[in-house]
């Protein structure tokens, strides 16, 4: 069985699209090689992340993650295992898409197509339901 933490955080300074490609593309070739998968949405200084993977793995990864200094105001929103994970195959989906990977978080996170539609509380997966959360709130036209 996978495992699965969410967490939420301010990062220190704001950080450029070529530091988010360099961090995309550092993370990506790390998780690939420990089977982990997620998101990551960054929005005006404001991230949350989604690992998931074997329960090892996600918890070094998060302990690094929890170490990094560029962090600030970490919170830990969920820990749990999990029986199926909510992006699979992405080793590092993040905010700044191309189109064709947008099309792909559309399939996967309908409400990116309106950010403004309630949250169904009773929606099964409380992961994919933090997730909307966040971009709800921190959504910026």
């Amino acid at each position: 069985m996978d495992y699965c933490i969410v967490y939420t955080s301010s990062v220190t300074s704001l950080l450029s699209s070529a530091e988010l490609d360099k961090i995309r593309h550092q993370s990506q070739l790390k998780n690939q090689s420990l089977d982990i998968t997620g998101i990551l949405l960054y929005f005006n200084g404001c991230l949350i992340e989604v690992l998931e993977g074997p329960e090892k793995a996600v918890k070094e990864l998060f302990k690094k993650i929890s170490h990094d200094p560029r962090h600030s105001q970490l919170i830990q929103l969920y820990e749990s295992p999990i029986r199926q994970r909510s992006f699979p195959g992405w080793f590092m989906g993040y905010k700044s898409l191309s189109s064709s990977e947008f099309e792909q978080i559309r399939a996967i996170i309908p409400f990116v197509n309106n950010p403004a539609a309630d949250i169904d509380a009773r929606q099964e997966n409380v992961i994919i339901t933090l997730v909307q959360l966040f971009y709800k709130n921190n959504y910026r036209n």
